[in-house]
Protein backbone atom coordinates (compact mmCIF):
# COMPACT_ATOMS: atom_id res chain seq x y z
CA UNK A 1 0.00 0.00 0.00
CA UNK A 2 3.04 2.13 0.24
CA UNK A 3 3.61 3.28 -3.46
CA UNK A 4 4.74 6.29 -2.32
CA UNK A 5 8.21 4.32 -1.45
CA UNK A 6 8.41 3.62 -4.81
CA UNK A 7 7.33 6.29 -6.78
CA UNK A 8 8.94 8.74 -4.40
CA UNK A 9 9.30 11.45 -6.76
CA UNK A 10 5.85 12.55 -6.07
CA UNK A 11 6.58 14.10 -2.67
CA UNK A 12 8.62 15.81 -1.29
CA UNK A 13 10.67 14.23 2.18
CA UNK A 14 8.59 16.98 3.93
CA UNK A 15 5.54 15.29 2.71
CA UNK A 16 6.84 11.85 2.48
CA UNK A 17 8.17 12.03 6.18
CA UNK A 18 4.72 13.72 7.83
CA UNK A 19 2.42 11.19 5.88
CA UNK A 20 4.15 8.33 8.27
CA UNK A 21 3.19 10.20 11.05
CA UNK A 22 -0.83 9.16 9.99
CA UNK A 23 -0.44 5.49 8.03
CA UNK A 24 -2.03 3.54 10.67
CA UNK A 25 -5.22 5.83 10.16
CA UNK A 26 -5.56 6.44 6.57
CA UNK A 27 -8.54 4.15 6.23
CA UNK A 28 -10.54 6.54 8.63
CA UNK A 29 -9.32 10.14 7.10
CA UNK A 30 -10.53 12.31 4.23
CA UNK A 31 -9.09 15.32 4.91
CA UNK A 32 -5.27 14.59 3.16
CA UNK A 33 -7.08 13.72 -0.16
CA UNK A 34 -8.86 16.59 0.35
CA UNK A 35 -5.46 18.40 0.66
CA UNK A 36 -3.83 17.03 -1.76
CA UNK A 37 -6.28 17.61 -4.71
CA UNK A 38 -4.82 20.74 -6.02
CA UNK A 39 -1.64 18.56 -6.62
CA UNK A 40 -3.64 16.37 -8.82
CA UNK A 41 -4.40 18.67 -10.78
CA UNK A 42 -1.10 19.55 -11.74
CA UNK A 43 1.79 18.05 -14.67
CA UNK A 44 2.92 15.61 -13.17
CA UNK A 45 6.76 14.19 -14.23
CA UNK A 46 8.83 11.53 -13.00
CA UNK A 47 12.17 11.23 -14.21
CA UNK A 48 12.63 6.85 -14.33
CA UNK A 49 16.03 7.03 -16.31
CA UNK A 50 16.89 5.08 -13.01
CA UNK A 51 14.82 3.85 -10.75
CA UNK A 52 15.00 2.14 -7.08
CA UNK A 53 13.67 -1.41 -6.26
CA UNK A 54 13.86 -2.70 -3.49
CA UNK A 55 14.34 -1.26 0.23
CA UNK A 56 15.79 1.89 -0.37
CA UNK A 57 16.68 4.99 -0.26
CA UNK A 58 20.05 4.43 1.90
CA UNK A 59 20.59 0.88 0.21
CA UNK A 60 19.04 0.93 -3.37
CA UNK A 61 19.28 -1.65 -5.99
CA UNK A 62 19.12 0.57 -8.63
CA UNK A 63 17.83 -0.50 -12.00
CA UNK A 64 17.69 0.90 -15.60
CA UNK A 65 14.46 1.76 -17.03
CA UNK A 66 14.81 4.03 -19.44
CA UNK A 67 11.50 6.56 -19.14
CA UNK A 68 10.80 9.66 -18.84
CA UNK A 69 6.86 9.37 -17.77
CA UNK A 70 4.24 12.36 -17.37
CA UNK A 71 0.75 13.09 -16.50
CA UNK A 72 -1.91 15.71 -16.32
CA UNK A 73 -3.06 13.38 -13.29
CA UNK A 74 -1.19 12.10 -10.75
CA UNK A 75 -3.67 9.38 -10.17
CA UNK A 76 -3.37 7.62 -13.47
CA UNK A 77 0.47 8.00 -13.03
CA UNK A 78 0.56 5.80 -9.81
CA UNK A 79 -1.51 3.27 -11.27
CA UNK A 80 0.37 3.17 -14.42
CA UNK A 81 3.58 2.80 -12.20
CA UNK A 82 2.11 0.72 -10.01
CA UNK A 83 1.50 -1.67 -13.28
CA UNK A 84 4.72 -1.32 -14.34
CA UNK A 85 5.99 -2.89 -11.17
CA UNK A 86 3.41 -6.01 -11.34
CA UNK A 87 1.06 -4.24 -8.70
CA UNK A 88 -2.43 -4.46 -9.66
CA UNK A 89 -3.33 -0.47 -8.92
CA UNK A 90 -6.82 -1.95 -7.70
CA UNK A 91 -5.05 -3.72 -4.71
CA UNK A 92 -3.66 0.05 -3.67
CA UNK A 93 -5.65 1.10 -0.72
CA UNK A 94 -4.63 4.28 -1.60
CA UNK A 95 -5.84 4.71 -4.94
CA UNK A 96 -8.91 2.80 -4.63
CA UNK A 97 -9.89 5.88 -1.65
CA UNK A 98 -8.51 8.58 -4.09
CA UNK A 99 -11.26 6.75 -6.67
CA UNK A 100 -13.90 7.06 -4.23
CA UNK A 101 -14.08 10.20 -2.99
CA UNK A 102 -13.67 11.41 -7.18
CA UNK A 103 -10.00 12.11 -7.59
CA UNK A 104 -9.71 10.22 -10.62
CA UNK A 105 -9.69 6.61 -11.83
CA UNK A 106 -7.11 3.83 -11.57
CA UNK A 107 -8.26 1.67 -14.32
CA UNK A 108 -6.04 1.02 -17.21
CA UNK A 109 -8.44 0.59 -19.38
CA UNK A 110 -9.67 4.38 -19.23
CA UNK A 111 -6.13 6.07 -19.14
CA UNK A 112 -4.64 6.82 -22.46
CA UNK A 113 -1.09 5.91 -22.34
CA UNK A 114 1.26 7.18 -25.47
CA UNK A 115 3.98 5.31 -25.93
CA UNK A 116 4.86 1.76 -24.56
CA UNK A 117 3.81 0.39 -21.48
CA UNK A 118 7.05 -0.88 -20.03
CA UNK A 119 6.78 -4.00 -17.30
CA UNK A 120 9.30 -4.73 -15.47
CA UNK A 121 10.10 -8.40 -14.83
CA UNK A 122 10.67 -9.81 -10.94
CA UNK A 123 10.65 -6.21 -9.86
CA UNK A 124 11.98 -6.25 -6.26
CA UNK A 125 8.90 -4.94 -4.15
CA UNK A 126 9.26 -2.94 -0.82
CA UNK A 127 9.28 -5.51 2.64
CA UNK A 128 5.82 -3.81 3.32
CA UNK A 129 3.50 -6.71 4.34
CA UNK A 130 1.32 -9.13 2.62
CA UNK A 131 0.32 -6.72 -0.73
CA UNK A 132 3.62 -6.07 -1.64
CA UNK A 133 5.59 -9.57 -1.35
CA UNK A 134 3.55 -11.22 -4.18
CA UNK A 135 1.86 -10.25 -7.83
CA UNK A 136 -1.03 -12.73 -7.05
CA UNK A 137 -3.89 -11.68 -5.68
CA UNK A 138 -4.87 -14.44 -3.26
CA UNK A 139 -1.35 -15.11 -1.81
CA UNK A 140 -1.41 -11.18 -0.97
CA UNK A 141 -4.80 -11.69 0.59
CA UNK A 142 -3.87 -14.16 2.78
CA UNK A 143 -0.55 -12.31 3.47
CA UNK A 144 -2.26 -9.38 4.43
CA UNK A 145 -4.86 -10.38 6.62
CA UNK A 146 -2.24 -12.83 8.61
CA UNK A 147 1.37 -11.26 8.96
CA UNK A 148 2.20 -8.57 11.19
CA UNK A 149 6.21 -7.31 10.38
CA UNK A 150 7.73 -5.79 12.91
CA UNK A 151 11.22 -4.43 12.06
CA UNK A 152 14.38 -6.54 13.64
CA UNK A 153 17.81 -5.31 14.14
CA UNK A 154 20.64 -7.41 13.36
CA UNK A 155 23.49 -7.33 15.77
CA UNK A 156 25.83 -8.61 13.45
CA UNK A 157 25.41 -6.19 11.01
CA UNK A 158 24.30 -3.23 13.44
CA UNK A 159 27.26 -0.63 13.76
CA UNK A 160 25.13 1.54 16.96
CA UNK A 161 25.23 4.70 13.88
CA UNK A 162 21.69 5.44 15.44
CA UNK A 163 20.41 6.32 12.40
CA UNK A 164 17.47 4.47 12.91
CA UNK A 165 16.31 6.24 16.08
CA UNK A 166 16.94 9.44 14.97
CA UNK A 167 14.65 8.87 11.78
CA UNK A 168 11.84 6.86 13.38
CA UNK A 169 8.73 9.36 13.59
CA UNK A 170 7.12 7.87 16.88
CA UNK A 171 10.11 7.16 18.87
CA UNK A 172 9.63 3.45 18.36
CA UNK A 173 13.29 2.78 18.50
CA UNK A 174 15.97 3.41 21.31
CA UNK A 175 19.47 1.99 22.32
CA UNK A 176 19.61 -0.84 24.42
CA UNK A 177 23.55 -0.70 24.47
CA UNK A 178 24.91 -1.09 21.09
CA UNK A 179 21.93 -2.57 19.64
CA UNK A 180 18.42 -0.65 19.01
CA UNK A 181 15.33 -1.90 20.28
CA UNK A 182 12.45 -1.36 18.70
CA UNK A 183 9.21 -1.39 20.92
CA UNK A 184 6.83 -3.36 18.75
CA UNK A 185 3.43 -1.51 20.53
CA UNK A 186 4.60 1.85 19.34
CA UNK A 187 5.93 0.82 16.18
CA UNK A 188 3.28 2.06 13.16
CA UNK A 189 4.84 -0.11 10.91
CA UNK A 190 6.19 2.79 9.21
CA UNK A 191 9.42 0.80 7.63
CA UNK A 192 11.56 4.20 7.70
CA UNK A 193 14.40 3.02 9.76
CA UNK A 194 14.40 -0.37 7.34
CA UNK A 195 15.29 1.48 4.53
CA UNK A 196 17.40 4.37 5.94
CA UNK A 197 19.73 2.03 7.28
CA UNK A 198 23.53 2.28 5.76
CA UNK A 199 24.36 -1.47 7.00
CA UNK A 200 21.15 -3.08 5.77
CA UNK A 201 20.65 -4.32 9.41
CA UNK A 202 17.17 -4.01 9.97
CA UNK A 203 15.17 -7.16 8.77
CA UNK A 204 10.91 -7.51 8.94
CA UNK A 205 9.86 -10.22 11.13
Amino acid sequence: DFLDFTCGGLLDWVVFFTSKLILPYIHRLRKPFITCKVRFLCNQRVDAVVGMEGNGPASPDLLDIGLIMASDDAMAMDAVMAKMMGLEPGRLRFLRKAQEIGLGDYDLDKIEIIGELKTLPHFKLPSLGGEAVSENKAIQEILHSRTLLVPEVDPELCTACGTCVDQCPVSALSMNGDTPLVDADTCITCFCCQEICPERAITLK
